[in-house]
């Protein structure tokens, strides 16, 4: 797995050294966020492959992985 750091300190996969040590990154883009952020079905759709979008600049990509602690 390719070396994520992260700096929300209270996401329960924050690790020492502001590593990231989810199993997946879930990575989407800005228009798919509103309303559907912690919703199981809508993350296990964009890790099958179901929901797929452009973005243009990482300012319209949101992180799915952050779980507060």
């Amino acid at each position: 797995m390719p070396e994520v750091r992260c700096s929300v300190a209270n996401c329960a996969h924050w690790g020492q050294g502001n590593f990231c040590n989810a199993n997946s990154i879930i990575v989407q883009t800005e228009a798919y966020e509103y309303g559907d952020q912690g919703n199981n079905t809508f993350t296990n759709a964009v890790l099958d492959g179901q929901l797929q979008s452009s973005a243009v600049h990482s300012g319209e990509t949101c992180c799915h992985t952050f779980r507060p602690r």
